[in-house]
């Protein structure tokens, strides 16, 4: 998908963004919409979105991403495995999101996501989505004790 392309996706995005009353913008630099959340305790989360690079039966789609860790690469210094697996098990209890781990240029970034067919996308349940990504990353990162995101 040509960036052109991908800057009308995230402008239709933007569109039902507004009608949810998310407030947010698009970096075309990086190709992505971005929204800050403020959560209780004075916490915050960032949520981004981002085109899929294949349409889904001939329709847009989009990646929303809340980031929720920094994790180095290396055996010692990495992901353990027990930290892993505890990701794995949180995908069978959180809703409307997953957990998982994307490649950065010095290790992974683990994050929470879900994809979305954007034709069908309303506003309250894009609502939902960017609630429910934004509070399980920061429950997420609040068990190591940051506000990163």
């Amino acid at each position: 998908m040509s960036k052109q392309r991908e800057l009308e996706v995230l402008r239709k995005f933007a569109d039902i963004a507004a009608l949810a009353g998310i407030k947010g913008e698009i970096d075309e630099e990086l190709t992505v919409f971005r929204a800050g959340f403020e959560l209780a305790e004075g916490r915050s989360q960032m949520v981004y979105v981002r085109p899929l690079p294949e349409a889904i039966a001939g329709k847009d789609a989009i990646c929303i991403v809340s980031p929720c860790r920094r994790v180095k690469k290396g055996f010692f210094s990495g992901l353990k495995k027990d930290e892993g697996l505890e990701l794995l098990r949180l995908n069978s209890e959180v809703l409307l999101a997953r957990y998982a781990l994307e490649d950065t240029e010095d290790g992974y970034m683990v994050v929470t996501s879900i994809d979305c067919v954007l034709e069908t996308l309303d506003p309250e349940e894009l609502e939902a989505y960017f609630w429910s990504l934004a509070i399980a990353a920061d429950n997420y990162e609040k068990r190591f004790g940051g506000d990163e995101f």
